[in-house]
């Protein structure tokens, strides 16, 4: 994983969608063949350099009682929807997931992954009290940019507590 040196990370701003983004998230969402269901109260906008990312996490993972399933069953918890200064509209090319960690029944590891299958982030996720508390690092791979991203899935909602990123080291 990509390290994020606290002193070189720089807070990316996370808020919610504005109601003309939602609609047009929600519109990528469902021509994207994935199956879940969405509701926008559930969606989050981090913005890095020009393009929007939408972390849209499904009903079926917002739903009270949904992480107890998790430490037994890998589970796709939701997607992110981009779209770069330019584009006119969002694509979805990442999926959220978690799967268990053989023998920790309250811990799972949780990604990023490309549609295509290459994971971009991963981390680990702790299970308390019905919420899944998580953190996510990019992987080290070529284009990567160091980035970090923490929150909370439960009680019905997701928050991000934290979320940096970083400028990759200079090439040479």
């Amino acid at each position: 994983m990509l390290a994020l040196a606290d002193c070189d990370g720089r807070a990316l701003p996370v808020e919610r969608p504005a109601p003309q983004v939602s609609r047009a998230v929600l519109a990528a969402l469902q021509g994207s063949a994935l199956g879940l269901e969405f509701d926008e109260s559930n969606f989050l906008c981090l913005r890095h350099k020009d393009a929007v990312h939408v972390v849209c996490v499904s009903r079926q993972a917002a739903q009270r009682g949904a992480s107890d399933s998790l430490p037994r069953q890998r589970t796709v918890l939701g997607a992110v929807a981009t779209r770069t200064q330019g584009e006119e509209g969002y694509r979805v090319d990442h999926l959220l997931l978690a799967e268990p960690v053989a023998g920790l029944a309250c811990s799972v590891h949780v990604m990023v992954q490309q549609r295509s299958g290459e994971i971009v982030m991963a981390g680990w996720g702790e299970l308390a009290h019905g919420q899944l508390l998580f953190h996510l690092h990019a992987v080290d791979r070529p284009g990567a940019v160091p980035l970090a991203v923490a929150g909370c899935l439960g009680s019905g909602r997701l928050d991000i507590t934290h979320a940096a990123a970083a400028m990759p080291p200079a090439m040479h």
